[in-house]
């Protein structure tokens, strides 16, 4: 799965610092993209009405609540949103547009003005009584922070202003995973560009990525430390962990539980890291490994445990969306045969003596969640593709998965393991957290798709290892197929949410 990167011997006579400049200089191919990149989730912070991607407005009122008031929401005695949300949403018809197709949003001219110059004259105390029992404010704060810098950045503005301001820090994280998967991809396959540019670009020009990432969400966040958490585990398994290298695996492992309590499914890979390290450096001594195992712990401590003592003096629940999975009492208790039938109908045909856990889906499930709501479900997941997009998007994924598997097969003796692993232990962690949410929460209505969307770099290297068994002279076609069909793919889907919105 991986390959050993040969580094670059300097020339004879080349000076010190033109050396440096040059290891140090960005590569063409990932400033494109990122240009690309940047444009594209423009595009979609612009295209998209306010409040019409999933759980906008929600996010939109934690942003809200902390960046005019330095307050996280959750009080019950407060009201859901602040006065002056509310009237932007009633003003737009946002909350009547929401997953409901036949209605649209309120675009008279006349109507804004009037609007604006109310929304300009509120008084301070009308953008901070919100705060109430959010949605959102199960969430940990990490996102929120930075998103109500932007906020408060931007409060000459009115309402809309602010929110596009939050937009765009969304906008800079998918920026920060191209980075990452681009890394990423540099570690498994080496500095090979076609390829690091034909991983990277799935995470940065996929619709549902740009889509997301282009609107108020903790997601956007999350993508970019799953990402970066992905390229460090890979790195400390190929060149060694580092007592840097640990501090910086599992300090991105606590800011991402910081962000979503689903980022707990990163803590096992974690470990598995840190145990296979410390078994490779054995021979180095205890002291070596001491030294590792105890950076790895401050990481941890320094992010995650941080904000555990931070919910504990403000005497808030530091991951209420955790214990809600574990605690939930589930419409057929913790009984694993049920447990197991629920996994097999999530993927397989009914069986006859099984309960029906999915009565009222057409298809099988994982096609109806997985395939079309990673590949795109816009606004409030209601504006999707045609269904013969849907059959050959999810054809084009079982060839990308057979090329990559059949790579991976050939050069099977060649592989790290451990990489293998350390990618699967990832993918399995996040799988059985979100099937065990959903059954023990809301069978048949808690998962959706985008929240495999973390898992984002390993499509990556998915797309890279098909192109490897592509012979050397056709990769960089592969390459650009891949690039092409995804431009394609986001030009389809912004017509599609501008017809839903616009037309």
């Amino acid at each position: 799965m991986a390959e050993r990167t040969v580094p670059r011997t300097a020339t004879a006579g080349e000076a010190p610092a033109a050396k440096e400049g040059r290891r140090r200089r960005v590569p063409a191919p990932l400033l494109a993209l990122l240009a690309a990149t940047a444009l594209l989730g423009l595009a979609w912070a612009l295209l998209t009405p306010a409040m019409q991607a999933p759980d906008e407005n929600a996010h939109t009122g934690y942003v809200q609540s902390l960046g005019e008031d330095l307050m996280l929401p959750g009080d019950p005695a407060r009201p859901l949103f602040s006065t002056e949300q509310s009237a932007a949403a009633a003003a737009s018809n946002a909350d009547q547009t929401a997953a409901i197709e036949e209605t649209r949003p309120e675009w008279d001219r006349g109507e804004y003005e009037r609007w604006r110059a109310q929304d300009l004259a509120l008084p301070h105390a009308q953008r901070v009584d919100g705060g109430g029992p959010n949605p959102a404010a199960a969430n940990p704060p990490l996102y929120y922070v930075f998103a109500g810098a932007a906020w408060r950045a931007a409060s000459s503005g009115d309402f809309y202003d602010r929110l596009l301001a939050a937009r765009l820090v969304s906008v800079l994280f998918l920026l920060l995973t191209v980075v990452a998967v681009w890394l990423l991809a540099g570690e498994v396959v080496g500095r090979r560009r076609v390829l690091q540019l034909a991983a990277a670009a799935v995470a940065g020009l996929a619709p549902m990525m740009t889509f997301l990432s282009g609107s108020v969400t903790p997601d956007s966040l999350l993508f970019a430390l799953w990402s970066l958490f992905l390229w460090l585990g890979v790195r400390s398994l190929k060149r060694g962990m580092s007592v840097r290298d640990g501090l910086a695996l599992f300090a991105v492992a606590g800011l991402a539980c910081v962000v979503k309590s689903t980022s707990y499914a990163l803590l096992p890979a974690a470990f598995g890291v840190l145990a296979v390290a410390l078994w490779r450096r054995r021979a180095k001594g205890s002291r070596s490994s001491l030294a590792v195992a105890g950076a790895a712990v401050a990481g941890l401590l320094l992010t995650a445990g941080a904000w555990y003592a931070i919910a504990r003096g403000i005497s808030r629940p530091a991951a209420p969306q955790l214990t809600a999975a574990t605690s939930a009492p589930s419409q057929t208790g913790l009984n694993l045969r049920y447990l197991g039938s629920y996994v097999w109908q999530f993927y397989l045909p009914r069986l006859p003596f099984q309960q029906d856990f999915f009565p009222t889906t057409t298809g099988p499930r994982f096609y109806e969640v997985w395939i079309k709501g990673a590949w795109g479900a816009f606004g409030w997941l209601e504006v999707k593709f045609p269904s013969p997009v849907y059959a050959l998007l999810a054809a084009v994924t079982a060839v990308v998965s057979a090329m990559a598997a059949a790579r991976l097969w050939i050069t099977r003796r060649s592989c790290d393991l451990a990489v293998g692993a350390f990618l699967a232990l990832v993918t399995v962690s996040l799988l059985a957290g979100l099937h065990w949410s959903e059954f023990r929460i809301s069978v048949n209505g808690f998962n959706q798709g985008r929240y495999l969307l973390p898992l984002v770099g390993i499509a990556g290297l998915a797309v890279a290892q098909a192109i490897r068994l592509l012979p050397a002279r056709r990769q960089a076609w592969g390459a650009a197929v891949v690039v092409a069909g995804l431009f394609a793919l986001q030009l389809f889907s912004l017509e599609l949410v501008a017809e839903r919105f616009y037309a």
